[in-house]
């Protein structure tokens, strides 16, 4: 569990660092406007979401998947597919956000054109306040259906923090999913560093940990713990309304697993 304690250690530094920065007085009076919405990660959700009755429309693809659990790394990559995302997100308030997402498997080769098909839906809370623009806090839960028509619900804690033109994320997340011979929870972290290159250009990396729960080996049901790094590119379009975002990420094994993405969403 190392890597989760060092996950969340990472959300709390950020919050206490962060806290003292944001309520320093502004040298001078200005006007509170709101975050424009952005994508810069792949693996994880930015808390600079959609505002008070603004709408996300997204779309976004993978390669090398399989169907199997819908987290960041599918359960495995032995035989090659895509899987089709779209989603829809609504902001209700400043702080409140709800969200439905559908993913169709499919696989290359084969004679069915959809494989299977998995469910999210769900709500995501800012914590910090608004109007802070350096560090966000986020927190989310969902109900889920699997490609496998298993049901189950999730939890999530983001945080980020900007430095200048550098973004650092991190984000821990558990699962309960209600089937047989499977973990009683399934946890993954993520952390991430994103830098502005240019008022439109973002580049950076993730690391995803996947399966924590499994790092002993014992009795493992999805294949132990699997650790995956990766660059990620985002393009912010259309005065901000048109978001790009693509990479891959390797993993960190013997016989390494390559997985590619990309996504493309569009601010109503």
């Amino acid at each position: 569990m190392r890597t989760v304690a060092a996950a969340a250690l990472v959300c709390l530094t950020l919050a206490g660092a962060a806290r003292a920065a944001e309520d320093q007085p502004a040298t001078s009076p200005t006007t509170t406007t709101a975050a424009p919405v952005e994508q810069p990660f792949l693996y994880m959700v930015d808390p600079h979401g959609p505002g008070a009755r603004q709408v996300l429309a997204g779309y976004a693809l993978a390669f090398s998947s399989t169907a199997g659990a819908i987290r960041p790394i599918p359960g495995n990559f032995d035989s090659e597919g895509v899987v089709h995302t779209l989603s829809l997100e609504v902001g209700v308030v400043d702080r409140l956000r709800v969200y439905a997402q559908t993913m169709i498997a499919e696989s290359i080769g084969s004679a069915s054109d959809v494989n299977a098909v998995a469910l999210q839906l769900g709500a995501r809370l800012l914590v910090t306040p608004p109007s802070w623009q350096r560090f966000r806090l986020m927190i989310a839960g969902a109900f889920l259906r699997e490609f496998g028509a298993a049901l189950g619900a999730f939890g999530e804690l983001t945080a980020s923090y900007d430095v200048g033109r550098v973004r650092i994320a991190a984000s821990l997340h558990g699962e309960r999913v209600f089937a047989p011979n499977r973990d009683p929870i399934d946890l993954y972290a993520v952390a991430g560093v994103s830098v502005r290159a240019a008022r439109i250009l973002r580049v950076g990396v993730e690391y995803v940990a996947q399966d924590l729960e499994e790092l002993d080996g014992d009795d493992a049901a999805e294949g132990g713990a699997r650790h995956y790094v990766g660059p990620d590119v985002a393009l912010s379009l259309r005065h901000d309304r048109l978001l790009l975002t693509a990479g891959a990420a390797v993993q960190a094994a013997a016989n390494p697993g390559l997985l590619a993405r990309a996504a493309v969403t569009y601010v109503y």
